[in-house]
């Protein structure tokens, strides 16, 4: 197959995700380029027809062990039909769970042909002790040749219906977080500036009072608390910073970047 433009499709609330699909859409080299970032609201409304030709990277970030609860949200609009695709996702060096299975059935049941997988490593949301700098520069150097290898393997297979792609994960999926929880803000530091509010993924974050996050509505992406110029913004629930705690203690060992290719 001749591959005409790559088309990026993310979700990337503190962007560890999009570095990584940016890396990988370069390492395609299509002579065209089309990039649909998901990540606000507004954007998840807005539709692209892929055609014939088109090669898709599909980059999200890890939630425990899931992807983001929005997926319907994410591939609305977007008309797919057979479109090869690279998945990303990408995870605080932690756990990757079943999400780059999940992402991976999903794209397939709008439209997608997976022929790659990649899990790389990004700062953690909650904490700057896991992931620290990544995707480092040698990340961004494999996701390019992951891209490279992608793009080979379609160019070259006679038939893209033969190739079937295994990925780590198993079904059914782990169970999604469900507590309501959310950052709380430290009002003595906010300025009420609103950027927090303009920029929730979710719009969990009252407009009329930037203090107030719907806990229910929130995806714990840590957008808000990593953007706040103020540092107004953190996890306070107890039981979470415990487990935080505990998460930098027993996954301070950077782990590498995990690689899969169809056959």
């Amino acid at each position: 197959m001749e591959i005409k433009r790559v088309v990026t499709l993310t979700f990337s609330p503190t962007g560890g995700t999009r570095k990584a699909a940016d890396a990988v859409a370069r390492g395609v080299n299509a002579p065209e380029r089309l990039d649909l970032d998901r990540t606000s609201f507004e954007s998840r409304w807005a539709g692209a027809e892929l055609r014939e030709g088109d090669f898709a990277v599909i980059g999200m970030p890890v939630y425990y062990g899931r992807v983001p609860a929005l997926l319907t949200e994410f591939f609305r609009l977007i008309e797919a039909r057979d479109i090869p695709a690279a998945l990303v996702v990408t995870y605080g060096n932690q756990n990757l769970g079943d999400a780059l299975l999940e992402l991976s059935d999903e794209s397939a049941a709008h439209g997608f042909r997976p022929v790659a997988g990649a899990a790389f490593i990004a700062r953690h949301s909650f904490t700057d002790k896991l992931g620290t700098g990544r995707p480092n520069d040698s990340d961004l150097a494999l996701a390019v040749q992951f891209g490279q290898t992608a793009a080979q393997l379609v160019r070259s297979a006679p038939d893209l219906s033969a190739l079937s792609l295994t990925v780590p994960g198993s079904f059914p999926y782990r169970p999604a977080m469900d507590l309501p929880i959310a950052p709380a803000t430290d009002r003595s530091k906010c300025t009420g500036c609103m950027l927090c509010q303009q920029q929730c993924p979710v719009q969990a974050i009252n407009p009329l009072d930037p203090a107030e996050i719907d806990a229910w509505r929130c995806l714990d992406c840590a957008r808000c608390i990593q953007n706040c110029p103020a540092g107004a913004k953190a996890i306070a629930v107890p039981a979470l910073r415990e487990k935080i705690a505990v998460m930098e203690a027993v996954a301070a060992a950077p782990k590498a970047p995990e690689l899969f290719y169809a056959n």
